[in-house]
C-alpha cells in the first residue's frame, strides 16, 4: 500500500508526496493510518504512478509557472508565497475523488463530472480541517471558477474570484494543455497560448492572460539571444 502524504518541505512549502510503507498488522486500514492527519489517502501500489504523474508532478510544474508569473506581475513576497503554496496543493482534492473517475480515459458522465467538479471544495475543506490559512484555501477552492461565471464550484465571476485564483487558473490550464494527459495528447506551446488568448475574458482574466503570453514570448526572445 502507498500513501499520499502532506509534508513540509525544506523550503517552507507544504507539498504532497507518495510514500510506501510496511505494517505487519495485516492492513485493513486501521486507526494508525486513518488518524494520521498527514495522510491524504491510501493508494494502491499499481495506481501510484498515475497520481505522481498527473497530480503531484502537475502541481509542481504549475507552481513553477506561478512563480515566474508572479515575478512579471510584481507580486509582493507574501502574495507570491500564497500563490506558489496554493499551486503546490491546488489538486489535493483530486486525491479524494474515486480513482475510477479520476483516471477515466473517455468522456465523463454528467454524474461523474459533478463528482470531479467537487475537487476544489473537497481539497479546501481537507486543508481547513488542518487549520490551513484561509487566503490559501480560498485560492484553491476557486481556481476553477471562470470570469464569465460559468465555472465551478460556485459560479463566481470577475472580481468575485480572488485575484490569485485567477492567476492560478491561467498557469494551471497552461500546464494541463502543454503536458500529456491520460485522456488527451498535449498541445504545443503556441497552441496552448492561442487557447488562452481565445478564452481571455471568458474563462480567464484577460489582463493575466496578456501578461502570461507576453512572459512566454519574452523568455523565448531571451533564450534566442546569442552571447558573444
Amino acid at each position: 500500500m502507498e500513501f499520499a502524504l502532506f509534508v513540509l518541505d525544506y523550503d517552507g512549502y507544504y507539498k504532497l508526496e507518495i510514500a510506501g510503507g510496511y505494517c505487519d498488522g495485516n492492513c485493513s486500514v486501521c486507526r494508525k493510518c486513518t488518524n494520521n492527519r498527514n495522510i491524504v489517502t491510501l493508494i494502491k501500489e499499481e495506481n501510484a504512478e498515475f497520481y505522481q504523474k498527473y497530480v503531484l508532478d502537475h502541481q509542481a510544474r504549475t507552481a513553477e509557472l506561478c512563480r515566474r508569473t508572479a515575478e512579471v506581475l510584481s507580486l509582493d513576497e507574501g502574495e507570491k508565497r500564497i500563490l506558489i503554496q496554493s499551486a503546490l496543493l491546488h489538486d489535493v482534492g483530486k486525491l479524494l475523488i474515486p480513482y475510477n473517475i479520476l483516471s477515466k480515459n473517455g468522456p465523463l458522465s454528467p454524474f461523474e463530472r459533478r463528482i470531479m467538479e467537487l475537487h476544489p471544495s473537497k481539497g479546501a475543506e481537507w486543508l481547513r480541517e488542518r487549520d490551513f490559512p484561509e487566503e490559501i484555501t480560498a485560492v484553491i477552492e476557486t481556481h476553477h471558477e471562470r470570469v464569465d461565471g460559468s465555472g465551478y464550484p460556485y459560479g463566481l465571476k470577475e472580481d468575485e474570484i480572488p485575484f490569485l485564483a485567477r492567476v492560478l487558473a491561467v498557469c494551471d490550464a497552461a500546464d494541463a494543455m502543454m503536458s500529456r494527459r491520460h485522456y488527451k495528447p498535449h498541445r504545443s506551446i503556441n497552441e496552448a497560448l492561442d487557447e488562452l488568448k481565445k478564452e481571455a475574458g471568458k474563462q480567464f482574466d484577460e489582463a493575466i492572460v496578456i501578461t502570461f503570453v507576453e512572459m512566454w514570448y519574452n523568455e523565448v526572445k531571451e533564450e534566442k539571444k546569442v552571447v558573444v
